[in-house]
């Protein structure tokens, strides 16, 4: 056996001249000499280095150690790895990896040159340790009364073997054991006492592969490596067998390195079962790709080169031979657009694409006919780890048996269809029919025209009766059939006013009204209506919302539950009302067909009367129906609350049972405006004036009456039949300070565009509008519209007297103000539009801005101006068409060109103000 040589280093390298110059600086810096060895050509025994140092990028580095080692037994062998790479190498070299017990793994990342240092200081331990052992051992032999060795040598075998991390054994030539270090007794948990002396085949991990072991190595001076597997403990050893030689080279015994590798093991036996398992893992794969319904194909690249297409990619187009093809050549070419396009549009957006029933021309045999099919696919990008596409993934169906199924469904959905339509219109046309004669018969007679013509009776006999009382006053039994036929009146009144609010038609006045201050106020009248033998309780929540709401018309619904309750109790009882915020959520509106979700003020009137059956609930909504004796109601009176709440757009529910008492729920829409207190009515003597008034009334008793009641308060009174007439007079020049006129008017003139051309004839003029039934003309949403006066039909002379007061006053009142003037600006820039009215204001005068003269020309019908200021220039049409347009609408218009070109040549009577103009410039040409 060749001696090591401490001073020698070897290093077998793969061309790294870098790493050959650290190598070479640690040497010199450790007084060694440094000796490169050839792959090709591996030294002999002789010579042997103290350090082999096996550089990174060798191949087979496990297999060219081991033939390093069955040449130099005591060198240390030295794998150089890089950090990312120590794994890989920890995988090869397994847990063991019969190299010895010299070998160790140096990552060049973390220390290298001190990891270095560790392992030539251990080589010298080592060869101290030897040295230490052979003298020892010449000891031994030359002892003849004893076999032990001499304390000092134990001395020295207890210091080196005890501070080994392996359990290290000597065995002397006959087997029996020498030495026992501390990793010995505590990896097999027998003290050192119990084996010393003892055979080596009674120690826990004998085997007869070892005996063999042992056999070799005395005989040839070797080093062997072999695992054992201790089933006593559960654990694999690995056991490295060296001979222990005398001074003279006679093998004297023999030295046990025992390890315990069994994590090793079980991580080898672990990684072997994982790579088993990803292999079938990897083969179940590859079946169930192939065996998938839908085809699929992969490409790499830019160039979209297919990679992977399974059985079914292969049965749509065809072709055999597609892999490594572009895609444009392999895919079935799309009808719609371009394969490349598309595939293209994925790569580089990173987006994938889905496409329906998209048509592609394949071939299915080769040098066959194109066929169409359909299909369904996506193109869904794949990304690299550092978020770069790589490829695209393809995966779809042929769907052209759905396709043409459905095409064909349509075509025969579509000829069903017209039939079904020609029926449905049959059908409907039946309905219509059928529905239209239902309406008129229930609601429609007594909603519509009825209720129109019936007030209008009503007025005459009421206005007839009135002019009648004074006459009759000194006749009592004449004067008390005039009452009773004016009680009569007031009741027929009533009638139609209840039929109207069912159908919805009731002009409403709505404002937003606070119901606990309503609520309030009506407090005594609802006393005085129920009587004292049924307690009343109000209950008002804190922080109580709005509501937009007639209060007039809610006072009289609150006072006609009232008398209903009272009806339902005639021996008494409590009736509650209640007033709180609720909110109907989209829940509850699914439920109900006529409910939009949102807030909503919530009015309650209970009562613990004898309550309704199923029945009776489900009609108590209907005009006329009532559970009353004969005599005793109308039937109106929920019908009127029902056609409140839908009119104000609310919601009314019913909640009742026999014997335990009614509710009634009435949701009004919360207002985010601030409320408003309702005015009080007029009271006080009627009086009468002096002014002019146009009674405008196709129907000739009622137009009789009105004006004799109009000229009994002394007022002058001018007639006309229908609208066109009452223009003719309006502009005829006469002064006239009220039209009185009946919203349903005979002709093509209606009643609304009547009162616009009469505003702009006579700014001051006051208009009142009067109907029995207000349709659509004045009234919508079931709201009046705003600015619009109406007294209904029937009315008493007191009341004509005092509305008639109240707007002749209004008006008086506006003409002894300061009258102020209307300028309407007509400018395409934004700027200058807001600067030029704000100047106009400024000045005095009220301004209305317009940026084009579509606006202004739609301002121009709708109210009255005293001047135009106009911008020449204006988008769509110019400034002096659109000012021969204004004239003829408005003739007292003042007109003026507003113009950065200087003055303008018009045949219109306009004068010209340059831009820019200063407020001297506007006040002059204004005042002019």
């Amino acid at each position: 056996m060749s001696e090591v040589l401490l001073d020698h280093v070897a290093l077998l390298e793969a061309g790294d001249a870098h790493l050959r110059e650290r190598i070479g600086s640690w040497a010199v810096t450790h007084g060694l000499q440094l000796h490169t060895l050839d792959v090709g050509a591996l030294p002999s025994e002789d010579d042997q280095p103290a350090l082999v140092l096996l550089a990174p990028g060798l191949a087979r580095p496990v297999a060219l150690a081991r033939q390093l080692r069955s040449r130099w037994k005591a060198t240390q062998l030295l794998f150089l790895s890089e950090d990312a790479n120590v794994d890989a190498l920890h995988r090869e070299l397994g847990p063991a990896p019969l190299l010895g017990p010299y070998w160790s793994i140096v990552t060049l990342d973390t220390r290298p040159l001190q990891q270095l240092d560790e392992a030539l200081a251990s080589v010298h331990r080592r060869m101290r340790l030897r040295t230490t052992l052979a003298r020892a051992n010449v000891t031994v032999d030359g002892t003849n009364a004893s076999r032990r060795p001499l304390p000092a040598a134990e001395l020295y075998l207890h210091h080196f073997i005890d501070a080994a991390r392996d359990a290290i054994v000597g065995l002397d030539h006959a087997g029996a054991v020498l030495y026992w270090s501390a990793g010995a007794a505590e990896l097999f948990g027998l003290p050192r006492a119990e084996v010393l002396g003892r055979p080596a085949s009674g120690l826990p991990f004998w085997s007869a592969e070892l005996a063999q072991a042992l056999t070799r190595v005395q005989d040839c001076d070797q080093t062997l490596t072999l695992q054992h597997d201790d089933t006593g403990g559960g654990r694999t050893l690995e056991i490295v067998v060296a001979a222990v030689c005398a001074a003279n080279g006679a093998v004297v015994g023999a030295a046990l390195t025992v390890r315990d590798v069994s994590a090793l093991v079980a991580e080898r036996r672990a990684s072997e079962l994982q790579g088993h398992q990803l292999s079938e893992e990897r083969a179940h794969l590859q079946r169930l790709f192939d065996q998938a319904p839908g085809f699929i194909a992969i490409t790499e690249g830019p160039q979209h080169q297919l990679k992977i297409a399974n059985r079914a990619f292969h049965q749509l187009v065809g072709a055999r031979e597609l892999l490594g093809r572009p895609a444009f050549k392999a895919f079935p070419q799309l009808e719609s657009r371009a394969l490349s396009e598309l595939l293209q549009q994925v790569y580089v957006t990173g987006r994938p694409y889905i496409g329906r029933d998209i048509a592609v021309r394949v071939r299915p045999q080769a040098g066959g006919k194109a066929e169409r099919r359909y299909v369904n696919f996506i193109f869904q990008p794949i990304f690299s780890e550092d978020e770069q596409v790589g490829g695209i993934f393809c995966q779809g169906h042929d769907v052209t048996a759905q396709v043409l199924a459905q095409q064909e469904l349509r075509r025969s959905s579509e000829r069903l269809q017209e039939l079904v339509e020609e029926r449905t219109r049959e059908l409907e046309l039946s309905r219509q029919a059928l529905y239209q004669s239902q309406k008129l018969e229930a609601i429609g007679k007594l909603t519509g025209g009825v209720a129109h013509d019936f007030n209008n009776v009503l007025q005459v006999i009421a206005g007839n009766l009135q002019l009648l009382q004074p006459l009759v006053e000194e006749h009592r039994s004449a004067a008390k059939r005039v009452d009773a036929a004016s009680s009569a009146v007031e009741r027929g009144a009533k009638l139609a006013r209840q039929l109207l609010a069912f159908a919805r038609r009731q002009p409403l006045r709505p404002q937003p009204t606070n119901l606990g201050r309503l609520l309030r106020d009506l407090d005594e009248l609802l006393r005085q209506a129920i009587g004292e033998h049924i307690e009343i309780e109000t209950v008002v929540a804190g922080g109580l919302w709005t509501t937009m709401v007639d209060p007039n018309q809610l006072e009289q619904v609150v006072l006609n539950l009232a008398i209903n309750a009272r009806d339902a109790m005639p021996d008494g009882g409590k009736l509650t009302l209640e007033l709180g915020n609720s909110m109907l959520d989209e829940h509850y509106a699914e439920t109900q067909s006529d409910v939009t979700p949102g807030q909503y003020v919530l009015l309650a009137v209970s009562d613990t009367g004898v309550g309704m059956p199923a029945d009776v609930i489900e009609q108590a909504f209907e005009p006329f129906f009532s559970t009353k004796p004969e005599g005793h109601g109308t039937g109106l009176g929920l019908s009127m609350a029902y056609g409140f709440a839908k009119q104000s757009g609310g919601h009314i529910r019913l909640y009742s049972e026999e014997g335990a008492g009614t509710t009634v729920k009435l949701y009004l829409p919360r207002t985010e405006q601030p409320e408003v207190q309702a005015l009080q009515p007029t009271v006080g003597p009627v009086v009468g004036g002096s002014e002019t008034i146009l009674v405008v009334e196709d129907d000739l008793p009622v137009q009789a009456t009105v004006i004799e009641l109009l000229t009994g308060l002394g007022y002058s009174v001018l007639r006309a039949n229908d609208a066109q007439s009452a223009l003719s007079i309006l502009q005829s020049g006469l002064s006239i300070d009220l039209l009185f006129t009946d919203v349903v008017m005979p002709g093509p003139l209606s009643s609304t565009e009547l009162a616009r051309q009469a505003r702009l004839l006579l700014p001051d003029i006051a208009v009142l509008f009067t109907s029995g039934y207000t349709r659509n003309a004045v009234v919508h949403g079931g709201r009046l519209d705003p600015g619009v006066e109406l007294l209904s039909k029937p009315y008493r002379q007191e009341d004509l007297a005092r509305k008639v007061r109240q707007l002749l006053g209004a008006q008086h009142s506006e003409e002894r103000a300061a009258p102020q003037q209307w300028v309407m600006v007509v400018e395409d820039q934004p700027q200058l539009l807001a600067l030029t009215c704000e100047m106009v204001e400024e000045l005095g005068y009220r301004a209305s801005g317009y940026p084009t003269a579509e606006a202004a020309a739609q301002a121009m019908h709708e109210q009255r101006f005293d001047h135009l200021l106009l911008d020449v220039n204006l988008p769509g049409r110019s400034g002096p068409d659109f000012a021969t347009d204004a004239l003829r609408t408005q003739p007292w218009l003042r007109l003026v060109f507003v113009s950065g070109e200087g003055r303008i040549e018009s045949n219109l009577p306009a004068r010209s103000l340059p831009k820019p103009f200063s407020f001297d410039q506007l006040a002059e040409i204004l005042q002019g």
